[in-house]
């Protein structure tokens, strides 16, 4: 039985606070008058009670439990020392109010385990039992019968409600906590189903990039399959074309017309590179792993980009560590895609201009990561993000399968290609490979396989 906050007990206990102090500040005390100390130690037991019913430590719901029962027992010692002082300074064990020993008592019961019930009930007798011996010994002469009755009487009406208000709250008190077991299973059953959710939203995180990874395997199946045509269907009438057109240029000499011809094969040549480019892209890398130092490949990229860089004016700024840098790979394929991806730095430039090629291992030694930027137009956000699909390219007469293949030569050897550009300003892109060190401790094969 409850009433909002206060429980039956709750209630109790300040009817009984409020009977006191219209005795105490009505009648006072019959043998001598009222002290100070007898209004202050009123009070502070008051103040003491409401702060039992009302500040959430010592409540039930509290989420320290030991704090709340440590703060509990401080408060009703407090009180059983202020209660005996009020008796004492009015009249005794004759005291009236006697019945404030009835507050730590019922607090005591209603709150706390047996054991404390029994100290606190302890503690009220003895208090009545010196009251009474000292009363005997100093007011014998006008000491009554009937107040040792009544002293007595305290007593065992003390004992009595301790005992009883324990037994009838015992059934709430076992309630309470059957309520705090389930909330904290609750809580626990909270936790779990939030850890739950969280590793579900990791498995369709990891379903989606399942899924886009099957989408990418499905797009490079279809390519595969348009690269056996093109294959069929284009390249042998490619190059029939291309050495007609060598033919005509032979024979032909006007200027104007050797010109025309020179653009078709140019254009023959172009296409043939698309050609291809998209039969790379959609059959399988047979790769061939060998111990490499990634510095000598570099240099031999730097070597062979200087000499062939377009238009005038642009070079290469190579910046290696001077000891070798170990990985296992594909030489050929590994080559071809650092060529690649300095070639389309070189292209980004138009008027020219230099780019930095640098690699350094981390700070774990577990990879080297290997950087080509320019100083060219850049990317924007939205091209930056397409960058890498198949036949998408800024530049006029690019087919966009250069960056394509070196990607996916690097994800092959078990790396990864990240990109940084600012429109303007220039493009960034970041190689990380594995290193030797690393491929041993995941016990990659050194034989030939195909990817």
């Amino acid at each position: 039985m409850a009433f909002g906050y206060l429980n039956a007990f709750d209630i109790l206990k300040a009817a009984t606070l409020g009977l006191l102090a219209v005795l105490l500040f009505s009648l006072g005390s019959v043998t001598r008058p009222t002290s100070f100390g007898a209004y202050l130690s009123f009070s502070a037991i008051m103040a003491l009670q409401g702060i039992e019913m009302l500040v959430p430590a010592f409540s039930e719901k509290t989420r320290n439990p030991a704090q709340r029962v440590l703060l509990l027992r401080l408060s009703i010692l407090l009180q059983l020392l202020l209660a005996s002082m009020l008796v004492a300074v009015t009249d005794g064990s004759g005291s009236i109010y006697e019945l404030v020993y009835l507050l730590p008592i019922i607090s005591a019961a209603t709150k706390l385990p047996g054991r404390d019930v029994a100290i606190v009930v302890g503690g009220s007798v003895l208090a009545m039992i010196g009251f009474i011996v000292t009363g005997e010994q100093l007011n014998a002469s006008i000491m009554s019968v009937k107040e040792f009755q009544d002293s007595v009487a305290a007593v065992v009406y003390f004992t009595m409600a301790g005992l009883l208000t324990y037994f009838f709250a015992r059934s709430e008190r076992n309630q309470r906590l059957q309520y705090q077991n389930l909330a904290a299973t609750l809580a626990d059953t909270n936790t779990t189903l939030r850890e739950t959710q969280t590793q579900l939203t990791d498995r369709l995180a990891q379903v989606a990039m399942m899924e886009e990874r099957i989408q990418r395997v499905s797009q490079m199946a279809a390519l595969g399959e348009l690269a056996g045509q093109l294959a069929h269907e284009v390249r042998n009438p490619l190059g029939i074309i291309r050495g007609a057109a060598e033919m005509l240029a032979a024979r032909v000499s006007d200027p104007s017309t050797s010109r025309h011809i020179t653009v078709l094969i140019e254009e023959a040549d172009r296409l043939n590179k698309a050609v291809e480019g998209v039969l790379r892209l959609g059959t399988p890398l047979k790769m061939k792993f060998v111990r490499l130092d990634l510095v000598e490949l570099l240099e031999g990229v730097a070597q062979i980009s200087s000499a062939s860089s377009v238009p005038d004016g642009s070079s290469v700024k190579l910046t290696v560590p001077s000891r070798p840098l170990w990985i296992r790979g594909d030489r050929d394929l590994l080559y071809q895609a650092f060529t690649n991806l300095a070639r389309n730095a070189f292209q980004a430039m138009p008027v020219g201009g230099p780019i930095t090629i640098t690699v350094e291992s981390t700070s774990d030694e577990d990879h080297v990561v290997t950087s080509i930027a320019d100083a060219g137009t850049g990317l924007a956000e939205e091209d930056l993000r397409r960058l890498g699909e198949p036949f998408f390219s800024k530049r006029p007469g690019g087919i966009g399968l250069g960056f394509s293949l070196a990607r996916r030569v690097v994800l092959e050897h078990g790396g990864s290609v990240t990109v940084g550009s600012i429109l303007g300003q220039g493009t960034t892109v970041s190689i990380h490979l594995p290193t030797l060190k690393a491929t041993r401790e995941r016990q990659l094969p050194v034989e030939s396989f195909t990817a």
